[in-house]
């Protein structure tokens, strides 16, 4: 099996790693500290973050606060813009007309805080590690087979074997200063001096931590600039394209609209791209917040120069600290505790659309033959109330999925997807269409003799409160149509364990998708087993192809015409079952001015405009 990215399992796997461990990040030397600090008092930004930090490096960050860390002191080729685009952070770049070729120029005003310049030396050494067979990292596979040639000082090349479509987003990979860590042992990097005590290249550094918080300043003249007009930046917009069927048509789900007969899919071939130069083009904005009342006479609102990131234990001693005045921010809270926060006199909500999808995937290997009809899947899907799930268990932050890409991703394409309805009735008749058979006390599945008795996995409600919670109403409402289900909560280690293995009929699953609709990760044939996320087992030969001509397809026009097919094939098969996409909510008092929501991967990217984050004076 090849390895492949964990990323799209992060947010769960972050969560899990190192909880409650004590910090064994060691702090700064006081000597470093004084010399790093503006000697004029500033009155920092001051957010609440759940967990503790444990290995403060983009390659080997175990925990969501080393992420937030990281985000804040490193930076990648490229970066997350507004309205899902991508921007250039450490360069600017061209692309081969074959696109199979990047060149990225790196600035030459960027540098590391010890003085020396960033160089294509650093991005060869960080890929290096990457694609190292000792690196076992979560963003190890995507770099499998890119080439990357440092051609001077201030140019890198990386070329594929074939187009990589979303190759700039990938780019975003923050990168590690090589003349600090070149004789660095792969093996031992995650807990090296150097991820206790990182030195970056972004628009902040570590001057103060210790078991409580963590405390960044501002670095100057690094070549970072705000992005105080994001109407200057590029995105992604959604382009109409003619509607493409797969080849193979799945089993017709009962009373839906027929579907047409299946009819080879022309081969979709790149159209060479001009190379493009790094000029950036307009867009429209994302929308900002609700206009503020002014603020108190005398106060002064001013850009953000340190940021004081305050550790804590749970989401209720978070929250409550907020309430006490003692934050400006607190973000990711579980539902219940993001409202308690809210209740705060002058607290508003900045919601970012995350593409973080809380699904069930249904175990289709060979051990779990009941469960490969699509039919049952689409019974399984119709029995649960999609939006009441939003609305009971993430108080209605967020939306309902139909597919693991987000309805309000540019790639989404309504047209192209066979929603299944909520509905008892039809998720009866979807099970008898796979074969089974309705008896007077459950279901039986085709060739069975007695009742089926399901099993959920799912997280604990200690583990994840919010994962156990959609457990308990997808098995509800699978008990509310006959079916025997019995909910396995289990604890962190066991899930992880079990999910691996495939040791499960059906999962509550967290998958983090990313931006880009390439699904690779989770629902390639080649990603079943531990190192890849592909843990439903499917294993399809018409999804593979869908799945890398979506990855290689680097034509706008030819990409969505790929991304439509690739969406009606997943709503008629369903190799997992989508049930709502989570919000990022970031909670903050009346003192912070000018942040404005966006689409995000992950947590971390909340920062994305945080040089244009203002503070009034006073608390």
């Amino acid at each position: 099996m090849n390895r492949r990215d964990r990323y799209a399992l992060l947010g769960i796997f972050l969560a899990l790693a190192v909880v409650g461990a004590a910090l064994v990040i060691q702090a700064p030397s006081p000597a470093s500290i004084a010399a790093n600090r503006t000697p004029a008092p500033v009155t920092a930004y001051r957010e609440g973050v759940v967990g503790h930090p444990s290995s403060i490096n983009p390659l080997t960050a175990r925990t969501e606060v080393d992420q937030d860390i990281v985000a804040l002191l490193f930076r990648g080729l490229t970066k997350a813009g507004p309205n899902g685009s991508v921007v250039p952070d450490l360069a600017t770049w061209t692309i081969s007309g074959d696109g199979r070729t990047y060149t990225f120029n790196i600035r030459s005003d960027a540098h590391w805080d010890d003085g020396q310049p960033v160089t294509s030396a650093d991005v060869v050494y960080t890929i290096g590690v990457v694609q190292n067979p000792k690196y076992d990292g979560p963003v190890g596979a995507s770099w499998q087979g890119v080439k990357v040639t440092a051609v001077s000082p201030s140019v890198v090349t990386a070329t594929m074997t074939l187009p990589i479509a979303g190759f700039l987003r990938q780019a975003e990979l923050p990168i590690l200063p090589a003349h600090l860590l070149k004789d660095t042992d792969i093996s031992i990097l995650a807990d090296s001096s150097f991820s206790n005590n990182p030195i970056g290249d972004g628009a902040y550094r570590i001057v103060e931590l210790d078991n409580a918080h963590v405390l960044l300043q501002s670095v100057s003249g690094n070549g970072q600039e705000p992005l105080a007009s994001p109407t200057t930046l590029p995105t992604a917009t959604p382009i109409p394209s003619p509607l493409v069927f797969a080849t193979a048509t799945p089993k017709p789900k009962k009373n839906a609209t027929p579907t047409p007969s299946a009819k080879p899919s022309p081969t979709i071939t790149p159209t060479p791209a001009p190379t493009p130069t790094p000029t950036i083009t307009p867009t429209p904005a994302p929308t900002p917040t609700p206009q503020l009342p002014p603020l108190p006479k005398g106060a002064v609102l001013s850009s953000i120069k340190e940021i004081d990131l305050v550790f804590y234990g749970d989401d209720a001693a978070a929250a409550a600290a907020f309430q006490a005045g003692e934050l400006d921010a607190v973000g990711g809270l579980t539902p219940d505790q993001t409202t308690a926060a809210l209740a705060t006199a002058g607290a508003r909500d900045i919601p970012y659309q995350w593409a973080s999808l809380i699904s069930v995937v249904v175990n289709q290997r060979d051990a779990y033959g009941e469960l490969r009809d699509a039919n049952l899947r689409s019974g399984l899907l119709a029995a649960i109330n999609r939006p009441e799930i939003l609305s009971s268990v993430l108080a209605g932050r967020g939306t309902v999925a139909n597919l693991p890409i987000p309805n309000w991703s540019p790639a989404y394409d309504s047209g192209a997807v066979d929603a299944t309805p909520y509905g008892f009735g039809g998720a009866g008749v979807f099970l008898t269409d796979a074969g089974w058979t309705r008896t007077a006390t459950g279901w039986m599945a085709p060739g069975d003799t007695k009742d089926y008795s399901l099993d959920l996995l799912t997280l604990d409600e200690a583990s994840n409160p919010v994962v156990y919670a959609t457990a308990q109403k997808v098995a509800a409402a699978w008990q509310s149509i006959g079916l025997a289900v019995q909910l396995d909560a289990v604890s962190a280690s066991a899930y992880v364990s079990r999910l691996d293995a495939g040791a499960f009929s059906a999962a509550v699953v967290v998958f983090d998708v990313g931006l880009d609709p390439d699904l690779e990760p989770i629902l390639m044939s080649s990603q079943i087993g531990s190192g890849g996320s592909n843990v439903s087992g499917v294993q399809d030969t018409q999804l593979d192809q869908l799945l890398i001509t979506v990855r290689k397809t680097n034509d706008p026009v030819a990409r969505q015409v790929a991304v439509s097919a690739l969406e009606r094939y997943i709503s008629t098969t369903l190799p997992l079952l989508p049930l709502v996409f989570r919000d990022y909510n970031l909670v903050v008092s009346g003192r912070v001015r000018g942040v404005i929501s966006n689409q995000i991967a992950y947590p971390q990217g909340r920062f994305w405009d945080v040089l244009d984050w203002r503070l009034a004076s006073g608390r």
